[in-house]
């Protein structure tokens, strides 16, 4: 056999398979971790305690790409109170906000997330109103007395299911937020093609630049009549 390639080129092409590979082989972690996450058994808990009367607010929300707004509310748990979702009502446009006029008893199982942030894009907040950009006890808790504030917990509860109340009547419904990664717009599938594409580039590449050099007579197989 006989190879004389090209030495920029050479350095160019290995330089692009190895970051083609390494794309691919991320999109391949990335498929492995996504699969393992949505297998896995969550970490359920649950919450009971008192819902507390004038403490509802609504938080704005996005889930599958539509606008949502839900009442969520503080629950005092004794030695801590936290903020639990409990409506979701999809639409640009808040409802009106459930109102709890007496302490009702509560129960639930789901699961504890840590608190949302604000993005670069939110709208400001309303306090006034009760109406919220993101669902951020620190911001919420900023509305109650000082007392009961500091009794806060600084993450918050997400049930397995909420109260839809934008149709015909209200009816529980899966809570689209308790596990988030159910809700990625890029499924592991997703990152397994991806994976795929990433790898093919790379040999694809490979069998260009050897092409290259046989139809330029740089690389030439034994038993290959010469140029």
């Amino acid at each position: 056999m006989i190879f004389k390639p090209y030495p920029v080129l050479t350095l160019l092409t290995a330089a692009s398979v190895v970051i083609l590979i390494m794309f691919g082989n991320w999109q391949w972690s990335r498929f492995g971790e996504k699969k393992t996450m949505i297998a896995a058994e969550p970490e359920w808990a649950t919450v009971s305690g008192t819902l507390m009367p004038g403490t509802v607010r609504q938080v704005y929300s996005l889930t599958g790409g539509e606008a949502a707004w839900r009442d969520v509310v503080l629950v005092d748990m004794g030695e801590t109170a936290a903020y639990v979702a409990q409506t979701i009502h999809y639409g640009m446009e808040a409802p009106a906000p459930g109102v709890i006029a007496q302490a009702q008893f509560y129960a639930a199982r789901g699961i504890w997330h840590d608190a949302k942030s604000r993005n670069t894009f939110s709208s400001d907040d309303q306090p006034e109103k009760g109406l919220f950009q993101a669902f951020d006890p620190a911001a919420l808790a900023a509305t109650l007395e000082p007392e009961l504030a500091a009794r806060v917990a600084p993450r918050i509860f997400e049930p397995e299911t909420l109260l839809r109340t934008d149709g015909a009547s209200p009816e529980p419904v899966e809570n689209p937020f308790v596990r988030p990664e159910l809700e990625d717009p890029l499924p592991p599938e997703r990152h397994f093609g991806y994976a795929i594409t990433w790898w093919g580039l790379a040999i694809g590449l490979i069998g260009v630049y050897l092409a290259l050099h046989h139809q330029r007579g740089r690389l030439r197989f034994r038993g290959n009549p010469n140029p």
